[in-house]
């Protein structure tokens, strides 16, 4: 009999202590925070998003890659830390490190990609070398600028009259280096002017130039080399 009683009291402490021990994870479980790969994703589009801008008259969207929605979810105190990785910064490319930091101490990686767009002149038809912009040859497209080498313009009147120097396919942006109205090695108008005189002279390009940019002509006459202001089609003017 006494000893049927030890059992007895020996199970019910056995299930007391379960019964504690289960309540202890239950409440850790209720405590902490589940991230699935979603929720993962969320936190780092979530902090590029608010931190990179758009460009002017433009928009920016962020897409964080996907992860593998088979990854068990993973468990957190507290909201995990997020930011930047190492040697990361928020250009097209960007790398996110979320990280866990207490008991559970884990770290994730979200790639996230960055799309800056605008509307930017482009080219209406294909164009070749040599052929002069007229307006009609122009149009405006949405691009991603992350995929714009050089200066692209937001003006058409800007480009009208000037030369396309190597060949451009219809919808591509039109950038500085494929245009010139002044063009290296070819012949230009040199105008001297001040409020009273205008004098014109012959002369040759050493550099490309579009209008109100600044390049260096050689007077045919005297050889020199002097700095002019792109003021037309094959046109630049010095002031006196």
């Amino acid at each position: 009999m006494i000893v049927r009683k030890s059992l007895l009291i020996s199970s019910i402490f056995f299930i007391v202590c379960s019964f504690n021990s289960v309540n202890a994870e239950t409440k850790v479980s209720e405590d902490s925070l589940r991230f699935n790969y979603k929720a993962l994703q969320e936190l780092a589009h979530n902090y590029v998003e608010q931190r990179v801008s758009a460009p002017d008259n433009g928009r920016v969207e962020v897409v964080a890659n996907n992860l593998d929605p088979r990854m068990v979810p993973k468990i957190c105190a507290q909201q995990p830390k997020v930011g930047l990785a190492t040697n990361a910064n928020l250009d097209s490319y960007t790398t996110i490190e979320i990280e866990c930091v207490g008991k559970a101490n884990w770290r994730t990686y979200v790639p996230v990609r960055v799309y800056r767009y605008k509307n930017v002149v482009t080219a209406a038809s294909p164009m070749a070398p040599g052929q002069m912009i007229s307006e009609s040859d122009l149009v405006f497209s949405e691009v991603d600028l992350n995929r714009v080498r050089s200066n692209v313009f937001t003006d058409m009147t800007a480009l009208v009259g000037a030369r396309i120097k190597k060949r451009i396919t219809a919808g591509q942006a039109i950038s500085a280096s494929d245009t010139c109205l002044v063009c290296e090695g070819q012949s230009v108008t040199i105008v001297a002017q001040d409020k009273t005189l205008r004098i014109t002279a012959a002369g040759k390009a050493l550099a490309d130039g579009l209008k109100g940019e600044s390049v260096v002509v050689e007077n045919a006459r005297s050889n020199k080399s002097i700095q002019a202001v792109v003021t037309g089609l094959n046109e630049v003017t010095v002031n006196l």
